[in-house]
């Protein structure tokens, strides 16, 4: 009987979680799933891990040599089987309804085409220590996370229809760690819409050896790349430098500004917005939804510029920032630090 998903995961050196990931998708209430591991040529047990497992539901394949982890996950897509995709990291935990209850969501939602979970961030040793949890309530939040930079939609808990790949070419090996938001973003080009399942389904794990760690600063660089070739899609300017620095709120490059610069950047916001519109033919709601969520990031700051040209810079600067506080470095940081800190006591309080 043909699967109705292929479970994927890419493995490279990954024997200390590697038995625990293994064993949750072993014990997933759907059982009509292949799961299909590739390793990218481990230098440690990782092989004899997975192989001391005897599922006929598993298959292994084995890389000659470390080829990366996008053309792993390539490799495994041209043979895999089922009708829907679920990418599963090496490190992370499903929980056992995950496969069952993201099918039975598609099953209700046809025009879907890619899907997440709430998701629970975890330490080392499995403890709970954060929540992540979103709503895509339309196309207009779906294609409003990728102009800001954002995944809309969790890696760790992610599943898509075979046929988008199929459609889409599958993941780009030149964006590197950023090949899943490149993904995302020409599956939002292409108007197809997403959605977050309203359930929790899987355990995130953070530890200082996970990609998201290790390649933080080269998926920050190629994620800038493949949102600027979004921002190209959309614009007929040649030069959007100063466009993606304020999208990714990048505070380095808006505190050298001056009052011709922001307000040409507010300009070219609101042509953007416009050409989002006609182009992806937006309703009344998606560009509700677009602007709220574009707006609740960025602050009102270039919303309002215009409205301050007549103010001297200082001023001009001060009410912009006020506006749009996110733009400002020490705020940005501390404003992460207190997240990470309120989701680990919420977290906490829960366990007690």
């Amino acid at each position: 009987m043909k699967p109705i998903v292929t479970v994927l995961m890419t493995v490279y050196n990954g024997k200390n979680y590697l038995s625990e990931a293994i064993e949750s998708v072993l014990c997933q209430t759907l059982t009509n799933y292949e799961f299909l591991i590739v390793d990218d040529a481990s230098t440690d047990n990782s092989i004899e891990i997975i192989n001391s497992y005897n599922d006929s539901r598993i298959k292994l394949l084995i890389n000659e040599k470390n080829i990366g982890q996008t053309a792993s996950l390539n490799k495994g897509l041209a043979t895999a089987q089922g009708e829907y995709i679920a990418r599963f990291d090496q490190d992370d935990v499903c929980l056992p309804k995950r496969l069952e209850e993201q099918v039975a969501f598609f099953n209700k939602n046809p025009s879907i085409s890619i899907v997440c979970s709430r998701e629970y961030s975890i330490d080392k040793q499995g403890k709970r220590i954060g929540v992540w949890k979103r709503d895509l309530n339309n196309y207009g939040a779906f294609l409003g996370y990728i102009i800001l930079g954002l995944n809309p939609v969790w890696t760790p808990s992610v599943m898509f229809t075979k046929d988008v790949f199929l459609q889409l070419g599958g993941f780009d090996v030149a964006y590197g760690p950023a090949s899943d938001f490149e993904f995302w973003s020409r599956i939002a080009l292409k108007r197809l819409n997403a959605k977050v399942v309203p359930k929790f389904h899987q355990l995130r794990r953070i530890h200082d050896q996970s990609q998201s760690n290790l390649m933080a600063d080269e998926q920050s660089q190629f994620t800038k790349n493949a949102l600027y070739n979004v921002i190209k899609y959309f614009s007929e300017e040649e030069d959007n430098k100063d466009l993606l620095n304020a999208l990714l709120l990048d505070s380095l490059k808006i505190n050298k500004f001056n009052k011709k610069d922001f307000l040409n950047v507010s300009n070219k916001i609101n042509i953007l917005i416009e050409n989002i519109c006609l182009k992806q033919n937006l309703n009344n709601d998606e560009i509700t939804s677009l602007k709220i969520l574009m707006f609740k990031r960025m602050g009102y700051g270039f919303k309002i510029v215009s409205l301050l040209n007549f103010l001297p810079l200082p001023l001009f600067k001060i009410i912009f920032y006020l506006a749009s506080p996110m733009y400002l470095i020490s705020l940005k940081k501390f404003v992460i630090v207190m997240r990470h800190n309120i989701r680990a006591l919420v977290s906490t309080l829960k366990n007690i």
